[in-house]
């Protein structure tokens, strides 16, 4: 059985276009078209919002639902959601402005990037750095 990542691009659209639909349903409430309308009119535009909230909640709740119980790593996330993986000259560019970077393999460095992004990484080898004598010094006592 292969693991299958779900798609939650499908839910982020609804919930993007529920929202859209929700904001013209507000305009239009609130726009010259009311005048004269009476409180019938109000309460239909209002019932009409019902379902894009519907919509809304569902969308949120299969994007929660996913990313609440994936792991940290390769968590499913919406397409938008996602950025660029680093380019090996991204990577030599940052590698050159910190070298602590150099530690770590150039593969390591983009898959953690993308999960946790290049400062995270940067602190991550920081806080190594800063560990590795007492690290050392423990393991090799002389």
């Amino acid at each position: 059985m292969t693991y299958q990542t779900p798609d939650l691009n499908t839910p982020l659209a609804e919930v993007r276009e529920s929202i859209e639909q929700y904001k013209a349903s507000m305009a239009r409430h609130s726009s010259d078209e009311r005048k004269g309308k009476g409180i019938a009119w109000d309460i239909q535009l209002m019932e009409d919002r019902e379902p894009m909230v519907e919509k809304m909640i569902e969308g949120f709740t299969a994007i929660d639902t996913h990313m609440t119980n994936s792991s940290f790593i390769n968590s499913p996330a919406p397409d938008a959601w996602t950025i660029d993986r680093l380019t090996d000259e991204q990577i030599a560019a940052c590698k050159a402005d910190w070298p602590e970077l150099g530690m770590f393999a150039d593969d390591t460095i983009r898959r953690m990037a993308d999960v946790v992004g290049i400062r995270m990484v940067r602190a991550m080898a920081q806080e190594a750095v800063r560990r590795a004598p007492a690290v050392l010094q423990a393991r090799n006592p002389q």
